[in-house]
């Protein structure tokens, strides 16, 4: 799945709130004061002998969670805002999000009213945390008597395992080489056929990306080095161009290209065979490392992971990546999975970019491009769940069974996370559209 420059921003009241509680998100201390402070609002509950409050007790826990994930999605703005702020010269003492990726928005602001034009692409393959949403399962399972296994649907039964598996095998960051499917990135000795982002020799005839010795036939895209074609339409022969080259660029040319990239390719898709690293979202066979999850399938094959069958020593209680049709347990499912979503992991995204008009912002994107993919895709991984678990109030739970006087006070000590959970999600979904060019 492939997230370009456009998105859904989040409703307008999220916004707002962005404006009149965002020290709450920016302050890590007084944050973290405010979920423990919620959390024992909730002392009361009776989690072993009440659905209602069991899904309400698993809402709380992905409150606090999704807050903490989304106070450390701003943090890693700050970073890359700041980051890119010094390359272009501009302010780097702003020490909170908003402030940090406002100065840059500035910045890009007036290079979009100039006819600078940003083409920012990343790809998304983040997992949610399937052991911690186990865990909390299993409490919604034990207080509405469901059998997870008989009552998932439209997804599949998973147990961590540490023995035999009779199915798919997931493993994340494999200390040993992955003879298997990689979802992250692949590092292999020999060519191999790559349908990700290529990162090292690719002996394609044609490309689309970056290579950093340039393009000598057909080329269209920004220019690091000399233009011999037309720049921004206007012929040129061997001379810089800080527009849009088409012909020939003679170092680190970035676009599309007619000829085979003689140096060092990255930043897009090798049609042909790639030497180096394949960075892959969707996966594909790698026979080397894989920085990321690698995802194999034999009889009976030994698993250190998480089994998608029968596994021989499991290690945590079946959870279902599906639906749960127990009545009681579809809502506080939900509201593992939101858990799970705060602790997502996210292999090294492919991200590409085309800057034509401002050669410092398009080096200090390329500079930087990982830490803003990494950045771009965890708000994209918190948003909707956050959206989601900060909707519910009252009468969700309440609908379950009676959530009683424990319940109604454990609500209203949430009142304080959801504001400041929107909140913080908002600077992070601003800051996406900063270095998308989408911002206003």
């Amino acid at each position: 799945m492939t997230h370009r420059t456009r998105f859904e921003h989040l409703p307008a009241l999220a916004l707002a709130l962005a404006v009149t509680t965002v020290a709450a998100t920016n302050g890590g201390c007084s944050a973290a004061s405010a979920v423990n402070a919620a959390a024992a609002g909730c002392a009361g509950l009776d989690a072993a002998h009440s659905e209602a409050q069991a899904s309400l007790q698993a809402w709380v826990k992905a409150l606090g969670d999704l807050n903490s994930a989304a106070t450390a999605a701003q943090a890693q703005w700050l970073t890359v805002c700041n980051e890119i702020n010094a390359d272009v010269g501009l302010d780097t003492t702003k020490t909170t999000a908003s402030d940090a990726c406002g100065v840059l928005n500035a910045y890009i602001h007036k290079d979009l009213a100039k006819g600078v034009s940003i083409a920012l692409t990343v790809s998304f393959d983040c997992q949610a945390n399937l052991n911690v949403q186990a865990s909390c399962d299993a409490t919604c399972a034990a207080s509405a008597s469901c059998d997870v296994t008989a009552n998932c649907t439209g997804g599949d039964v998973v147990v961590g395992c540490n023995g035999s598996c009779s199915a798919e095998c997931d493993v994340t960051d494999p200390s040993l080489v992955c003879m298997g499917s990689c979802q992250g990135e692949c590092t292999a000795s020999a060519a191999v056929a790559c349908a990700g982002e290529c990162k090292g020799g690719c002996d394609a005839p044609m490309w689309t990306g970056t290579c950093d010795v340039g393009c000598t036939a057909m080329f269209s895209g920004s220019c690091g080095g000399n233009c011999t074609g037309t720049c921004d339409g206007t012929t040129v022969s061997g001379a810089a161009c800080k527009g849009t080259c088409a012909g020939t660029c003679d170092a680190k040319a970035s676009g599309s290209c007619g000829a085979q990239c003689m140096g060092k390719f990255s930043g897009g898709k090798c049609t042909g065979m790639c030497t180096g690293s394949c960075n892959v979202a969707a996966g594909a066979t790698c026979n080397g490392s894989c920085k990321g999850s690698c995802v194999y399938t034999q009889p009976s094959a030994m698993c250190q992971g998480e089994c998608h069958g029968m596994c021989s020593v499991t290690t945590t209680p079946p959870t279902c990546t599906g639906t749960l049709t127990c009545m009681g347990s579809a809502e506080c499912h939900a509201n593992c999975q939101a858990q799970a979503s705060a602790q997502v992991t996210c292999p090294p995204p492919q991200a590409n970019v085309v800057i034509t008009g401002d050669d410092a912002l398009y080096g200090s994107f390329q500079a930087h491009l990982t830490d803003i993919g990494t950045a771009y895709n965890l708000t994209v991984a918190l948003k909707d769940p956050i959206a989601k678990t900060a909707a519910k109030g009252a009468d969700t739970f309440a609908a379950i069974g009676n959530v009683g006087a424990a319940g109604i006070a454990c609500v209203a000590a949430q009142s304080q996370t959801v504001l400041s959970v929107n909140a913080s999600i908002s600077v992070s979904v601003s800051a996406q559209a900063t270095v998308s060019g989408t911002a206003g």
